[in-house]
């Protein structure tokens, strides 16, 4: 071989080797670029959903219920906190065997639609052997009349 045969080997195979680093190293970007793709992919997944979800706390009620006193007489409060309407309101007390609600619940329930900071107020009679803590269950209708509930703990 002469030496131009030589250097246009070693040429060659330097360009071969040259050509393979960049090949790898072209795959490993690759690979790298796929997952950020797959990474974006899911964040975006995930900030649509985060966006639904707040869609939906803007049309659904939440409600707050209270046993509050206001001078001599206690009173059950519940209010509708939440941005959307509630329909078809219903209050009772679970496993309450001496109930302190009067008959200003038949009256006043079912409530047919509680709005944003609507608020219902019912005449509680506690005495001296009442309990000291009730299991109040809220139930409600949502804009599509799908039935909701919620139990809240109240205390004196």
């Amino acid at each position: 071989m002469s030496k131009y045969e030589i250097i246009s080997t070693l040429v060659s195979v330097l360009a071969i080797i040259v050509s393979t680093i960049s090949l790898v190293r072209t795959r490993k970007l690759a690979k790298e670029q796929l997952e950020l793709e797959r990474v974006t992919a899911e964040l975006s997944r995930l900030q649509i959903e985060g966006i639904e979800q707040e869609k939906a706390e803007k049309t659904k009620p939440n409600f707050n219920v209270t046993l509050s006193k206001l001078g001599k007489s206690y009173y059950f409060y519940i209010t509708n906190t939440g941005q959307g309407t509630a329909y078809n309101v219903n209050f009772e007390l679970v496993d309450c065997e001496d109930s302190p609600l009067t008959s200003d619940v038949s009256e006043k329930f079912p409530h047919p639609e509680m709005k944003l900071n609507s608020r219902v107020k019912l005449i509680a009679a506690i005495h001296m052997q009442s309990p000291l803590k009730y299991q109040a269950k809220v139930t409600w209708q949502d804009a599509e009349r799908k039935n909701h509930d919620e139990i809240f703990w109240l205390t004196l």
